[in-house]
């Protein structure tokens, strides 16, 4: 068993602000399947992150003084890319100097947003394999010149791919600014970047959501870029072609088995995103939609705030998959690959291949505890997450312990602890009091009742009494 481990408070870093900017745009405001498509760098957003709190290489940065000793001023190129897929490029005397914040502040300025802005976003490296959320002091150039030594450190993919790899700067949402804090703002053009990130998650699978909820997004995504619904001109092959740009894959492609092919779901899916076009077009046939894009993005927000997961920060994972003990000493069955999903009010598990939720475990309920892989002469094992969480069985309170592999253990790690540290203070300033090990009084979770049932029998667990007496 996995024991209560001890919750070392991390330290938090500030910043700074200088620079010049020329803004660049894309005439199509649609996010399709690959949000930017550069010839050096497609940003398509992955599993993997530097988070603060952890400690990595990256946080051997050379020290910026001795740097500016050695090196001659010169001015460096960058674009900073955000999510409506608008880029704005800098031209930055000594950029190799510039810090997180400097681009943050400039990208703010330049996009006229408002000061909570700088609470809400955080600057970001991104490419297919690794995306790294940057501190506020770190400098984008340092961290690129480390990148092939984080994508060997966290990721599996061969030398060949990682010396293609090139990541872009990319202002996003912040996984530790707090949803209930997103919740109170009425800013449409913060809206509007919320939207389209969220926008992205839902449609490459990350969220996976009621049948219901996809079909409304989808309904509420063609108001805000196709309009209110005109039969002349919005045919059911028009939402057929617009499958891809509106549902992740899962809703309507076809399921292949062995012998047969079962029916298509694209048919029926084009039925319903036409069926959620026309009523809320209806439902909002009062509202002038291009005036008031911000009510349309709220509602889409709306949505997706009702799932524990929004605003996450994703890794990937595998856990071992549950067999019958018979089945088990014939043949393992192959470990199920995982997202694993944690913002700053729990952690979420995902099924990668299936797109379901399997576990939800907020930290009032939550003990967690990293371990480093032991050498057993096989090269390819991982360090590992232990979560174990508390469950009310049918005749007493029990825990379940969870065993995630994974190389990127330890910035899970790192993040759970950061996060709960920030939530122990923001409780202490309010005068809120809270127990051991990293665990908050118990609160109602009911927002997100109705949304969440977890899977635990397609979880390989180990059950324990609350004095630690392993059951089963």
């Amino acid at each position: 068993m996995a024991t209560p481990p001890h919750h070392a408070d991390l330290p938090l870093e500030p910043g700074t602000h200088r620079l010049s900017a020329k803004y660049i745009g894309s005439e199509d405001q649609e996010e399709s399947k690959h949000l930017l498509e550069e010839p050096n760098g497609v940003a398509v957003m992955d599993e993997r992150f530097l988070l603060e709190g952890s400690s990595t290489t990256v946080n051997t940065i050379p020290d910026a003084e001795k740097e500016a000793e050695e090196s001659p001023k010169r001015v460096v190129d960058m674009i900073v890319y955000l999510r409506d897929r608008n880029g704005i490029f800098y031209s930055i005397e000594d950029g190799h100097l510039a810090q997180a914040e400097e681009l943050l502040d400039m990208t703010i300025q330049e996009q006229g947003l408002s000061p909570i802005a700088r609470e809400v976003f955080a600057v970001w490296l991104v490419s297919g394999l690794l995306e790294i959320r940057l501190k506020k002091n770190h400098q984008p150039h340092q961290v690129v010149q480390k990148w092939d030594e984080l994508c060997v450190l966290y990721t599996d993919v061969k030398l060949s791919d990682i010396e293609k790899s090139e990541p872009v700067l990319m202002v996003q949402r912040d996984v530790f600014f707090p949803i209930q804090k997103e919740k109170t703002i009425t800013n449409e053009e913060i809206l509007c970047l919320l939207y389209h990130e969220a926008k992205f998650n839902v449609i490459e699978g990350r969220y996976p959501l009621h049948s219901e909820d996809y079909h409304t997004l989808a309904g509420l995504q063609a108001l805000i870029h196709l309009g209110k619904y005109n039969p002349r001109e919005h045919v059911q092959a028009e939402y057929r072609a617009n499958l891809i740009k509106f549902y992740p894959d899962h809703m309507f492609q076809k399921e292949k088995f062995l012998f047969f092919t079962r029916k298509d779901e694209s048919a029926k899916c084009e039925e319903q995103f036409m069926s959620a076009h026309i009523r809320l077009s209806k439902q909002y046939e009062e509202l002038d939609v291009q005036t008031q894009l911000g009510k349309l993005y709220r509602e889409y927000l709306d949505i997706c705030w009702s799932y524990p997961f929004y605003g996450s920060a994703f890794f990937s994972g595998q856990v071992e998959t549950p067999t019958h003990k018979f089945m088990k000493m014939i043949k393992s069955a192959p470990d199920t690959k995982v997202l694993v999903a944690i913002n700053t009010e729990g952690v979420s598990i995902i099924d990668k291949e299936k797109e379901t939720l399997l576990l939800y475990a907020p930290f009032d309920k939550l003990l967690w505890e990293y371990r480093e892989a032991e050498f057993d002469g096989d090269d390819d094992i991982m360090p590992s997450l232990f979560l174990q969480f508390l469950v009310r069985g049918e005749e007493q309170e029990v825990t379940k312990l969870l065993q995630i592999y994974s190389r990127e253990a330890k910035l899970m790690n790192a993040l759970i602890n950061t996060c709960v540290m920030k939530k122990k203070l923001s409780r202490k300033e309010d005068g809120v009091d809270f127990v051991d090990a990293g665990l908050f009084p118990s609160r109602n979770d009911a927002s997100h009742a109705s949304k969440v049932c977890n899977k635990l029998d397609k979880l390989c667990l180990t059950t324990y009494t609350k004095k630690g007496e392993c059951i089963d």
